[in-house]
């Protein structure tokens, strides 16, 4: 079953899509069809697609603003431009803005829209494998470097025009030269892992959690009601959850290592704006001041 969404202002051209998609007989397709951009982005909210077919000249929206808006709110869904212009400019143009496939209104049969679409779906599916692979650190499955810059930059974007705050967590694995000193490096790749583990388990799915690289870890969560202005409360908090599931693994989990992680954490003002950066900057300051307190 292919579902597709259809977002087409001209009845007759609708029609004439929903009769050329009715003439695959053997294949099974469902068609939804709307006239509004609006609508159709109100829809994909409430109902999963495969791909979408949408016409550049809407009322409420036109051109290339057209194929933007859409992926803006259903990045997940390729598109398939259907236009009464054939106009090579005109579709690397929609290409090149997010469009999978760029088909001419009166030339397209059951053949032609229904390659174009499982074209455009398997394109889209590579792409986004593609681009998964750039942003996922692969021992862990975490954000990587690039994945956590990407991720939170828009995230603080997001807080800063809604006038919030946030937190930074830097999380460094404790003595991990020494496990690989001791027990080698795959012993090393398994406390990352563990400690990745801990990670997800303290924190929320919401939250930005990535291993940027080495032994270093950062978080990126919403700020918390009551703790914004008690930055060193809400990191022993952290702490405290931290290490009593670090208490509760090193019983359990039989490794021939013990293992520790020290935390610092910063938090971002929209009053007093500065840079990620920086809040990693100051989040990590916070973070080697823990560790040496462990070695005092």
């Amino acid at each position: 079953m292919i579902k597709v969404l259809l977002i087409e202002d001209n009845p007759g051209d609708a029609r004439l899509i929903r009769e050329v998609l009715s003439d695959t007989d053997h294949l099974n397709v469902e068609l939804k069809w709307v006239d509004q951009l609006e609508t159709g982005i109100e829809l994909i909210t409430k109902n999963a697609f495969d791909v979408v077919l949408l016409d550049l000249s809407l009322p409420d929206s036109h051109g290339m603003e057209t194929i933007i808006d859409f992926r803006e709110q259903a990045p997940a869904i390729p598109i398939v431009v259907l236009t009464g212009l054939d106009d090579e400019e005109v579709a690397l143009n929609a290409v090149q803005h997010g469009a999978q496939d760029y088909l001419i209104k009166g030339q397209v049969n059951s053949s032609v829209i229904m390659r174009s679409m499982r074209y455009a779906i398997e394109r889209h599916r590579l792409q986004d494998e593609l681009y998964n692979l750039s942003i996922i650190d692969e021992l862990t499955s975490l954000y990587n470097r690039r994945g956590f810059f990407n991720q939170a930059q828009q995230f603080m974007n997001a807080n800063a025009q809604e006038g919030k705050g946030f937190y930074v967590v830097v999380a460094d694995l404790d003595g991990m030269k020494q496990i690989n000193d001791s027990y080698g490096h795959h012993m090393g790749d398994l406390a990352l892992m563990d400690t990745a583990n801990i990670l997800k388990e303290v924190f929320r799915d919401s939250d930005i959690i990535s291993r940027m690289g080495g032994d270093e870890f950062t978080v990126v969560l919403p700020e918390t009601q009551g703790h914004s202005w008690n930055l060193d409360a809400f990191e022993q908090e952290i702490i405290l959850k931290i290490h009593q599931k670090l208490d509760s693994f090193n019983l359990s989990a039989g490794r021939i290592y013990r293992l520790s992680i020290s935390l610092g954490l910063f938090h971002y003002n929209p009053a007093m704006p500065v840079t990620l950066g920086e809040l990693i900057i100051q989040a990590d300051h916070r973070m080697y001041i823990n560790k040496k307190e462990k070695v005092m």
